[in-house]
């Protein structure tokens, strides 16, 4: 089991978090330029799963998350709700049993293909796990 606020500020985090009550499911891409920076949250929003995603907000300081002034996406948009409430559970123990997180097969540290079982299981390749202490 990832610990989900690592893998999501690991620097280039792509997943896809699904209800188990609802189904409804949301693919979310987290990015952070430069060390020392805040995290750009976006959404998928669109057909191309490399391309199609609108910024949605920022995490600053590796915990606060505020809904971007000038995104397209409303705060009130059930994905950006979505998101907010994943953010505040994300030490919950029983999140994995209202959501399901699905990374995208990328490790979230360098986004370079997963290949080998445990990297594809912990979403982190065996370098930047070791790099970063990412369990």
């Amino acid at each position: 089991m990832i610990d989900l606020t690592q893998f999501v500020l690991a620097g280039k985090a792509t997943f896809t978090a699904v209800s188990k009550k609802t189904g409804n499911r949301f693919t979310f891409r987290i990015r952070q330029p430069k060390e020392n920076t805040p995290h750009f949250v976006s959404l998928m929003n669109g057909p191309d799963n490399t391309s199609s995603y609108q910024f949605m907000g920022t995490i600053f300081e590796g915990k606060n998350y505020r809904p971007g002034r000038h995104s397209k996406i409303s705060k009130n948009a059930l994905s950006s709700q979505a998101f907010v409430w994943l953010w505040n559970h994300r030490n919950s123990p029983d999140l994995d049993d209202k959501v399901e997180i699905k990374h995208a097969g990328k490790c979230c540290r360098c986004g370079r293909l997963l290949t080998t079982p445990l990297s594809i299981d912990d979403g982190i390749g065996p370098i930047c796990k070791q790099i970063t202490g990412l369990c």
